[in-house]
């Protein structure tokens, strides 16, 4: 008897030891996660954290590694801070391994296929995650007090990113519904090329999605005088429609021809020789409307070109060239 109470007591020493330890004594866990995910081929994109929520200890470290070739951040701004730009961080960039904790932004700067960056989270709290180069692609960090039990460990988080991983670039009933939308389209529009598609999803932390970085019915061929019209058919990911020279600034239509305005609203260009440069500045669906916020005009999501002289043309999306996406447009005599 005397042994088993030594033991109760030994027992709830530690216990009580436990409990009053200060948090700084836990040892730091450091975590990991994906930041976006591609194809093999690199055609197709998941536009996401994978996975996207997380719960972990104050005093833990988070490490995000990209596995895209299209740029994302990791970025944390402080609770009701305007949505900044990704070219000027939130603004600025911060060194990978500096803390948050919820009294300044925290922003890494654009990172593409292997580069990591690792937040510190110092006190306990949830902290929405964005990407500041795509603003759907959200997620959520809840960080608990040192002697909390966490709900799940790194091999679950793992797991959960693979999973997420394969529904977003593998799933075939995105890909039916994708495929659909884009049959509808081609039957609708004669002389028409999708410039890329994609599907949003959604998880209990925020949104993700999955994005197709092709022109579909890329390499088309026309007779001399027609016009072809290309739509951007993705919810979320911008592309650009680009002829010759690819400018400095992929925002803004440019080039050394004439781009007028259809009474559509469509911008429309004409190209009657193979000098001839043509940039439509980024074409993407307007934002979503929210309450409080001014209505977002409508969105620049088509591009025309008129070819008046046969010939070969090359072309490309200013953003997405690198990942394969290019087109050509064969014009012939008549």
């Amino acid at each position: 008897m005397k042994s088993r109470i030594s033991m109760f007591v030994s027992v709830a020493a530690l216990t009580a030891l436990a409990v009053c330890i200060p948090s700084s004594v836990y040892a730091q866990q450091n975590w990991k996660a994906e930041l976006g995910a591609q194809s093999k081929d690199m055609g197709k994109l998941a536009i996401a954290f994978l996975p996207n929520e997380l719960w972990i200890h104050e005093g833990d470290n988070i490490t995000w590694t990209s596995g895209s070739g299209e740029i994302h951040t990791v970025s944390f701004l402080i609770a009701g801070q305007a949505y900044t730009n990704f070219m000027v961080g939130c603004p600025g960039f911060s060194p990978s391994g500096t803390s948050f904790d919820g009294t300044k932004c925290v922003s890494a700067p654009p990172l593409t296929t292997g580069q990591s960056f690792t937040v510190n989270f110092p006190k306990p709290g949830n902290y929405s995650l964005v990407c500041l180069v795509h603003p759907h692609m959200t997620g959520v960090i809840h960080v608990l007090a040192a002697s909390a039990i966490l709900p799940h460990n790194q091999a679950f988080y793992d797991a959960q990113g693979a999973d997420q991983r394969k529904s977003l670039l593998a799933d075939t009933d995105k890909q039916r519904d994708m495929d659909d939308m884009l049959s509808a389209h081609v039957l609708a529009n004669k002389n028409s090329v999708t410039a890329g598609i994609g599907q949003m999803n959604v998880t209990g932390a925020g949104f993700e999605s999955l994005s197709v970085v092709r022109f579909l019915n890329g390499t088309i061929e026309i007779h001399k005088g027609d016009t072809i019209e290309w739509t951007n058919l993705d919810p979320a990911l911008p592309h650009t429609i680009t002829f010759g020279t690819e400018p400095a600034n992929p925002t803004p239509p440019s080039g050394n021809v004439p781009i007028t305005l259809d009474a559509d609203g469509v911008l429309h260009a004409t190209i009657n020789s193979k000098g001839d440069n043509v940039h439509s500045g980024l074409i993407l669906a307007s934002p979503e409307n929210q309450v409080g916020v001014p209505q977002s005009p409508p969105g620049n999501t088509r591009f025309r070109i008129t070819f008046t002289e046969a010939g070969t043309y090359n072309y490309i999306c200013a953003l997405h060239d690198e990942l394969g996406m290019v087109g050509k447009v064969i014009v012939t005599p008549y």
